[in-house]
């Protein structure tokens, strides 16, 4: 359907007069349909116009509503935030307290110019006051943080002063634990030292006791020499030697502990004795050592048990020392928490700790200045927590002070934003209402004004659908009656009856050409099949040619071989009847009737297989039967058949097939598309060269499909004949009397007959590779097409 461009100009004037014209059905069917469906569409838009004129109002107020809402809530999220921002001030470390209170006034002046652009926008008083109510308890709310900011801040530096205090009472006391532990170990060196002196006094007693006892005894024996005769002087013989070592002993530890001139003594006393001097000068010396070494040693006892007692008391005051510390560790970490969770009754815990902790200190046997320092450093921390006490519970009330504001804000922002809500509802109620009556008006004018249109149009319309339905089964039964209308239907029956005189001569014209492709494509079928059978005929001859010229060589050499066993069988019988044979000659012409042997039937066999490959070769190509075969076998029978053809092109050609694959397929077309690929290799991949390699590969390509790869390492196929190359009669070598229908048969045979695909990969200068991927079941033969049907 095409409308008029001057029409849209003219809808502007027509309204008046459409409903002077819709009095009667004749008035309508007198407009265009255009018009028609302006119609329809105007009284709605009439209606709708009047409606929005009347909602716009409301729709304002409501609009103002909502603003006043959404302001309302971004108030609200601000004093929430700001209420945040507040928490996370107070819990901060004192170097993040600054962001968090930037964070405190964004929000603040986000909620108070919120407040401000809600003022200016309502003008309900009610709403007004709640405004005003709501801005002075924003304003006490900062007012408060401002003195929350500033305790905070003298608390911050009160913490770190006692901090510093704790550090130094810490120091104090790490002092005080290192002076405790260099005592501690000149005790120790002190009681090693007594007891080595305690060692050697004790060695020199146990040897001067022994050299007493030596002495008695000797003395002993010797009174009894007068009476006992040789046997009591043996026994004081032994006494003697005794007695030497013991003095020896006793002389040597003399000198061990430094009393050199002791030992001397001693050993002159002793050999006096041994001249025959009494015993009594050697005693009373061995006594007098006994009683001063004994001394020493009853001495030495009594200092190492002092030291013993001296040093665990040291030991404990260091571990007290070093308790002292961990204690004030503790109350730094206590007093941490106290603050942080502005405890009172913790900061009071605190303090009572910290006298207890004086305590102790005051109970420590240390140096009395270090204690001095420690407890003024712990007095003067204890003095600065009171007064934190005092400050955390003004905080605390300051804290107060801001929740009790910030729960009025909350309340009062939340009533508000309820107001306003809900008088937009209202509003928005009231639009709704309209905007339903104003539609159903609207509809039931739009309905019955459809109504007659539709039924101006639809029933010249469905008359057009028979009319044009009746000429698509009888062309001739002339125009249609609608064309004389003035209305787009009118234009569409004229356009249908030029439609059908126009189809009319098309049609003949198109049976003329459809009868001429049928009789060219008859002939053109016809010229294909001639093609085809000739190629494969030529196929056939050469492979003939090449089997006849293959026989020749071994059929050659068997006559050869032949006539030479004959030759030399005649001489052998003439030795013979000579009666010349000798052992000798008779073994040299066995082994040369072996030899002979030998070859005619190695090359009576080699034709023999030549020939029966080229039987099935043959039967294959000229049947066309569909038959059950093994693709191995297949390839070796039918590559030997073309061996003459590769040693005439002088190349070579290499078939590898994975053993096993059973196929039910032509093998006549498989040996007419694998001819006729190496034969193009021959003529274009190696034109003008020789030592060319054709590489054939057939493998599995998975259940029921097996793949074919002819590749060569030719002069390969330029980019702009690729895609040509299977079409008919395109060669490249059409001087050299290639007819172009080699690939072209090939590509008929495996995607028609064999029911596969063939796809060319090919670069110049670097070869080409043929991919054939064949059913191993080949479809079934296809009836022959009937022209009559």
């Amino acid at each position: 359907m095409r409308l008029e461009p001057a029409a849209f100009g003219r809808r502007a004037f027509v309204l008046p007069h459409l409903f002077e014209d819709m009095q009667t059905a004749a008035g309508v069917a007198r407009l265009s349909i255009a018009n028609r469906i302006f119609l329809v569409g105007a009284i709605p838009i009439l209606v709708a116009t009047i409606i929005g004129i009347a909602s716009v109002f409301l729709l304002n107020q409501a609009d103002d509503g909502r603003r006043g809402a959404l302001v309302v809530s971004s108030v609200y999220r601000n004093v929430v935030a700001a209420m945040s921002s507040r928490d996370a001030y107070v819990e901060a470390q004192p170097s993040d307290r600054g962001r968090h209170m930037a964070a405190f006034e964004a929000s603040f002046v986000g909620a108070y110019k919120g407040l401000n652009t809600l003022g200016q926008t309502v003008d309900e008083l009610a709403a007004t006051d709640a405004i005003a109510s709501t801005t002075a308890s924003l304003q006490r709310y900062r007012a408060a943080m401002g003195e929350l900011g500033v305790a905070t801040e003298k608390n911050d530096k009160l913490v770190a002063d006692m901090n510093k205090r704790l550090a130094t009472l810490i120091d104090y006391t790490d002092e005080a634990r290192a002076r405790q532990h260099a005592s501690n170990m000149d005790v120790v060196t002190t009681l090693k030292e007594r007891d080595e002196s305690l060692r050697r006094a004790q060695d020199l007693t146990v040897a001067a006791e022994a050299a007493r006892a030596s002495m008695a005894d000797l003395a002993l024996e010797r009174a009894a020499i007068g009476s006992s005769g040789l046997l009591a002087e043996r026994a004081a013989t032994f006494e003697t030697v005794r007695l030497d070592n013991a003095v020896n002993r006793y002389a040597e530890k003399l000198e061990a502990a430094g009393l050199r001139d002791e030992a001397s003594a001693f050993r002159g006393t002793y050999r006096s004795f041994l001249s025959g001097g009494g015993h009594e000068a050697l005693l009373g010396w061995v006594d007098r050592r006994l009683k001063i070494d004994g001394t020493a040693v009853r001495a030495l006892h009594d200092q190492l048990g002092e030291l013993l007692a001296y040093t665990v008391q040291a030991n404990e005051t260091e571990q007290a020392t070093q308790n002292i510390a961990i204690e004030t560790l503790k109350l730094g970490q206590s007093m941490s928490r106290a603050v942080a969770t502005r405890s009172i009754p913790g900061i009071e815990t605190v303090i009572g700790d910290s006298r207890d902790l004086g305590d102790e200190i005051a109970a420590l046997p240390i140096s009395p200045l270090i204690q001095t320092e420690m407890l003024d450093a712990l007095n003067l921390w204890r003095e600065a927590l009171v007064v934190m006490k005092d400050r955390l519970a003004e905080q605390n009330a300051v804290l107060m002070r801001m929740n009790e504001t910030a729960g009025i804000m909350i309340f009062e922002v939340s009533s508000l934003n309820n107001s306003l809500s809900r008088d937009a509802d209202e509003v928005s109620e009231r639009v709704r209402l309209i905007l339903i009556g104003g539609a159903a008006i609207a509809l039931l004018a739009a309905s019955i004004c459809g109504i007659l249109v539709a039924r101006s149009i639809t029933k010249p319309l469905k008359r057009l659908e028979r009319g044009m339905i009746d000429r698509a089964a009888n062309p001739n039964a002339g125009p249609l009656v609608d064309s004389g209308r003035r209305d787009e239907i009118g234009l569409m029956a004229r356009a249908t009856n030029y439609f059908l005189a126009e189809l009319g001569k098309r049609e003949s014209a198109l049976t003329s050409a459809k009868e001429h492709t049928e009789k060219t494509l008859e002939e053109l079928k016809k010229t294909q099949s001639e093609l085809i059978q000739a190629e494969k005929l030529a196929s056939l001859g050469q492979l003939v040619a090449g089997v006849a010229h293959e026989i020749n060589t071994p059929l050659g050499v068997a006559l050869t071989t032949a006539t030479v066993v004959g030759e030399e069988a005649r001489h052998f019988r003439d030795e013979v009847a000579g009666g010349r044979v000798t052992r000798e000659a008779f073994d040299s012409f066995v082994e040369r009737m072996n030899e002979g042997a030998r070859l005619i039937n190695a090359n009576l066999e080699r034709s023999a297989h030549l020939v029966q490959s080229f039987k099935q070769v043959a039967a294959d190509q000229a049947s066309g039967e569909r038959r059950s075969f093994r693709m191995d076998a297949f390839a070796d029978e039918l590559f030997t058949s073309l061996g003459p053809m590769n040693k005439r092109a002088g190349h070579q050609i290499s078939v590898e097939c994975d053993p096993g694959l059973e196929m039910v397929s032509y093998p006549g077309a498989l040996a007419q598309v694998l001819t006729n690929l190496l034969s193009n290799a021959y003529v274009h991949a190696f034109a003008g060269r020789e030592g060319g390699q054709v590489a054939v590969r057939i493998t599995s390509r998975g259940p029921g499909w097996v793949r074919v790869q002819f590749s060569d390492n030719g002069r390969g196929i330029p980019p702009r004949d690729r895609p040509r190359i299977f079409d008919p009669f395109f060669t490249t070598g059409r001087g050299s009397g290639s007819t172009g229908l080699g690939l072209h048969i090939v590509f008929n045979l495996v995607t028609a007959t064999l029911g596969g695909t063939i796809e060319v990969d090919s670069q110049p200068g670097r070869g080409t590779r043929f991919v054939i991927d064949l059913p191993t079941e080949a479809p079934e033969p296809q009836p022959p097409f009937d022209e009559a049907a």
